[in-house]
């Protein structure tokens, strides 16, 4: 199984100071400031892959569709793998806790601030909250991951996840 670590987590800090409307106008400075490639931005759907030496490449994009013609689409959240992808195998836990950690460890190195959230189940992850992005570090049981993540829409989603709590 290969990760790409470094790779990984200077795109981290690329995104931390990047300057974010959060909205598909982005994508292309983005892009360009990780080097990473860009795709279909005229269409309905664009697409990006990653320069991180693994097997799946690809990036996926929360986009919101299209409210007026006029309107700029907002982009909600961009999600990258930090390592190989694989299925065929179940002897990867200590593998994939051992990328998992360096991650976490070279993101907080990087970032220079402790996690600001960390949860176990059912998956295991970190986040950092910053004013103009959320960065999240997850590990999944195939591979471990990166999500940069639009602040309002983390507050919306976080909004209904605790309105579970008041029952």
């Amino acid at each position: 199984m290969r990760a790409d670590v470094e790779r990984a987590a200077q795109a981290v800090r690329t995104a931390a100071v990047f300057e974010w409307t959060w909205t598909v106008n982005d994508l292309q400075p983005f892009c360009d400031g990780v080097g990473w490639e860009l795709s279909g931005l005229e269409g309905g759907s664009p697409g990006m892959t990653t320069n991180l030496d693994v097997n799946r490449p690809d990036v996926l994009l929360y986009v919101k569709a299209i409210e007026r013609p006029d309107a700029s689409r907002t982009l909600n959240q961009i999600s990258y793998r930090v390592s190989d992808v694989v299925l065929d195998r179940t002897d990867l836990q200590p593998e994939l806790d051992e990328v998992f950690d360096a991650l976490a460890q070279r993101v907080f190195e990087m970032l220079g601030k402790r996690p600001t959230d960390w949860w176990i189940e059912p998956t295991r992850g970190l986040r950092w909250d910053f004013q103009n992005i959320v960065v999240t570090t997850t590990i999944s049981a195939t591979s471990v991951y990166v999500d940069l993540v639009n602040p309002a829409y983390q507050q919306w989603h976080d909004e209904i996840e605790n309105s579970g709590d008041d029952d």
